[in-house]
């Protein structure tokens, strides 16, 4: 089983610390989620992605965090300056490595990115919920909406490249394993997406060579994701 890229629940937490600070009220509420959204940010700056999709959306949230406290940079101190670093070292490894896997021309690798994103939101808004907290509930039913429509979106993207098709596949057999232990159906596809990247390694996909022209290896369709899914993110009640 592929594990999910912890970058993408450190990024969700951070982004959630960022809003509670915005809107704490003054006194030890407003200290309190000070330390907390600092605390996240220095944790975010030193994580390293375990996947393509995990370092695009770390450099997509830093880059929009820099912006947003560019004003206040220098309260942040190295914090913001590690920053800087991470998106100058991720901006240079996409030019570089990921012209055609991951930066803005496969679309299914924002989706994946996305989902993935909002399922970590979702997770993280259930980790010690209190039920009677009217404040707690409503967002964790709002990160519960967002988690089952960022993943219905993926559903209506198709993957434009072969490495957007291997990815596609990775993602649906890690989310069935995770929701489905064990079950024939996440073996499938963990040995599909196993043989994807077998065969592409070897040169050779359906027994064509890998110079094929692209518009022969037009993708005509996906596997749909499974309706267990709906029922596991549905909105806390």
């Amino acid at each position: 089983m592929t594990e999910p890229d912890p970058v993408h629940a450190a990024i969700a937490t951070h982004h959630a610390a960022y809003d509670a600070f915005q809107v704490a009220p003054d006194g030890e509420a407003a200290i309190l989620a000070e330390e907390a959204y600092r605390e996240a940010g220095d944790v975010l700056v030193t994580m390293a992605c375990a996947t393509p999709a995990g370092a695009v959306q770390l450099l997509e949230h830093l880059r929009w965090w820099l912006a947003e406290e560019v004003a206040f940079a220098d309260s942040y101190g190295l914090t913001y300056r590690a920053a800087q670093v991470r998106v100058a070292d991720l901006t240079a490894l996409a030019c570089a490595c990921w012209p055609v896997a991951t930066v803005g021309v496969d679309p299914i690798h924002r989706a994946i990115a996305t989902a993935e994103t909002a399922e970590a939101a979702h997770t993280a808004a259930l980790s010690g919920l209190d039920e009677t907290n009217d404040v707690q509930m409503h967002r964790a039913n709002t990160a519960a909406d967002a988690s089952s429509a960022a993943f219905e979106a993926l559903t209506a993207v198709m993957p434009t490249t072969r490495a957007g098709l291997f990815a596609l596949a990775e993602f649906y057999a890690r989310e069935s394993e995770e929701f489905e232990p064990m079950c024939a159906g996440g073996q499938y596809l963990q040995h599909l997406a196993a043989a994807l990247k077998g065969s592409d390694s070897t040169g050779l996909m359906s027994g064509l060579p890998l110079a094929k022209a692209a518009s022969d290896q037009r993708l005509i369709c996906m596997i749909p994701r499974a309706a267990a899914h709906a029922s596991s993110s549905a909105s806390a009640q």
